[in-house]
């Protein structure tokens, strides 16, 4: 029996590799929530508009699981792992047998441990179940809050001002992504669409306080400023949910630590997606990494793997997000970069910025260049050193042969 721990696009994927690996053996996926599989990504953006459902945002429909051979356990969080008898354990008592098992149980949201935090209204989105919530709070809200300037936060606040709320984001940092984008220069353009739509955006600034007698009425904020909120959405990021894995003897250190091959230091127990730390190729050390595509990658090799293949991951860093109908990706490692050269224009929303590290492209990010997306990915993907002239010279094409 191989079991897989987790819900998400990682254990999704994993049920593929293992099927396409030629792997025959029973499968049990076991998840907490109560829905069939579903991306994500929509839920900060086309869920709370309108614009999609659920259902229609499925992974896969009821036929894979069948075709696949794989038995759905939902609603059954795991409880505790024993890695001697080689038992799963849920919530509800059940106990379940594998031979091999992968741990796909993603993250979940942090909240701000400030007085307050428990008031109603005060909301965090990570599940399907919170981005509904989220949804019907919007729906007879004024004044909307969100505490956290990263792409989550950043989708809120866009999908918010769309439904007319007066919106409000709170980011600690100098701009919202300043830390993944670098310093201020790139992540300007980002805050300056925000604030050219109506959105409210207070940098270098934290929450104190979440005041009101049963429901949150107002946010206060480090500056002593005091602002009106029917709902807040606090998006700080997320934590591995490894908790039901204290005692069992599977290394953890920000989430599940893993070799390259995807494998913990128990044989046959491997962790992908969000919860995996893998260790990384050469000196870059163990990495976890919070985005579509490692989830979508690892959950792939890992399924290969464990199936008996030889598959490695080939994970690059990545994430896209749009707001406010302007399309942005980002890709690779941009923390650390010594230069950063920019392609386009800042001011008109429409560019390429380049993280260099010894000349070598180690990361980027794209405003509205969809098209240069294939080479930008190549041009990371090779670490291609380049020629900072011509790459931001939009009179020349960008291609891989542009290296210095």
């Amino acid at each position: 029996m191989i079991v897989v721990v987790g819900t998400g696009l990682a254990a999704v994927c994993a049920v593929e590799g293992l099927r396409d690996e030629g792997c025959s053996a029973p499968i049990m996926m076991v998840g907490a929530e109560r829905d069939l599989p579903y991306d994500r990504p929509p839920l900060s953006k086309e869920f709370l508009r309108g614009e999609t459902t659920l259902e229609a945002a499925r992974i896969r429909g009821d036929a894979f699981y069948r075709e696949h051979n794989v038995e759905l356990v939902l609603g059954a969080a795991a409880k505790s792992l024993d890695t001697h008898s080689r038992e799963l354990e849920l919530e509800h008592g059940r106990r379940i047998p594998f031979d091999k098992l992968l741990i796909a149980t993603g993250a979940s949201a942090r909240r701000l441990p400030v007085p307050g935090a428990e008031l109603d209204g005060v909301l965090t989105l990570r599940t399907g179940a919170d981005a509904l919530h989220l949804k019907t709070e919007l729906a007879r809200a004024g004044h909307v809050v969100v505490v956290g300037g990263g792409f989550i936060g950043l989708e809120v606040a866009s999908a918010a001002r769309a439904m007319g709320k007066h919106v409000t984001v709170v980011e600690a940092a100098p701009q919202p992504l300043a830390r993944l984008l670098h310093g201020e220069r790139v992540a300007g353009a980002i805050t300056q669409l925000h604030r050219d739509h109506g959105v409210v955006v207070h940098t270098s600034t934290t929450v104190t306080e979440f005041c009101g007698a049963h429901r949150v009425e107002e946010v206060v904020l480090s500056t002593g400023e005091r602002i009106p909120a029917d709902v807040v959405l606090v998006a700080v990021g997320v934590e591995p949910s490894t908790r039901w894995l204290a005692g069992s003897g599977i290394r953890l250190d920000d989430g599940v630590l893993t070799n390259a091959s995807l494998e913990t230091n128990v044989p046959g127990i491997y962790a992908a997606g969000d919860v995996a730390r893998a260790l990384q190729p050469g000196a870059e050390g163990h990495a976890r990494f919070e985005h579509y595509g490692a989830a979508y990658e690892q959950g792939v090799v890992a399924g290969r793997l464990i199936a008996g293949g030889t598959a490695v991951p080939n994970v690059i860093p990545g994430a896209g997000s749009e707001q406010f109908g302007v399309r942005m990706q980002v890709l690779g490692r941009t923390a650390g970069a010594d230069r950063v050269v920019v392609r386009g224009s800042l001011e008109a929303r429409t560019f390429a910025a380049f993280f260099l590290v010894e000349g070598a492209v180690r990361g980027a990010f794209l405003m509205n260049r969809v098209r240069e997306l294939p080479v930008v990915r190549k041009l990371v993907l090779n670490r291609a050193c380049v020629d900072e002239r011509r790459i931001a010279d939009e009179s020349q094409p960008l291609v891989m042969p542009a290296v210095a």
